[in-house]
């Protein structure tokens, strides 16, 4: 089976992350799916469309959007599943629908998105919020970026409201765009 335009991707583990485990009980720390911040963001490649030229192959984890495995009400509060569900466990998503890739050696951003770790406030104790204000490292760039001269590893300013946080392995990471970055610091 092949797409000519899409990836047919299935979620890695279950289509939620909503349990923890606390002195080895398993919690449920959300039991609605509105929430969109517990719905799994991971998902293996299981064939590439027709047209695809790029670095991505069948087997590679990707980190998509969260509406892609998203659970939906409709309008007579049935449950219904993503409108890229496909059939039996498999997902249509197009190369716009995810951000990072795997392919089993380093994560790489695709395409214009990037991501950034964001920066502790030294003095924590003095403010509300522990994090500094559209302040970040560079964790994963892309080749617009690298023609800017911001490479992986730097201290960057972004726009204001451009973050999106995403968990990448146990770190949490903030997805934005190129031109969302605005200065190297």
């Amino acid at each position: 089976m092949q797409s000519p335009y899409y990836f047919i991707v299935k979620p890695i583990g279950s289509e939620y992350n909503n349990e923890i485990q606390i002195a080895g009980q398993q919690v449920i720390v959300n039991s609605t799916v509105e929430n969109h911040e517990h719905v799994n963001r991971y998902a293996e490649i299981i064939y590439v469309p027709q047209r695809h030229k790029g670095e991505i192959s069948k087997g590679d984890s990707v980190i998509v959007h969260h509406n892609i495995f998203r659970i939906y009400y409709d309008m007579k509060g049935n449950p219904k599943k993503s409108p890229n569900y496909f059939k039996d466990g498999l997902y249509f998503i197009d190369e716009f629908q995810f951000y990072l890739y795997n392919n089993g050696k380093q994560w790489n951003a695709v395409g214009d998105n990037c991501f950034v770790r964001p920066i502790t406030k030294e003095d924590t104790y003095l403010y509300e919020d522990s994090l500094e204000d559209n302040t970040g490292v560079v964790a994963y760039d892309n080749l617009n970026l690298n023609k800017l001269g911001v490479f992986k590893g730097d201290k960057v300013n972004f726009r204001k409201n451009s973050e999106y946080k995403f968990t990448v392995g146990d770190e949490v990471l903030y997805r934005m765009k190129t031109n969302d970055i605005c200065a190297i610091l």
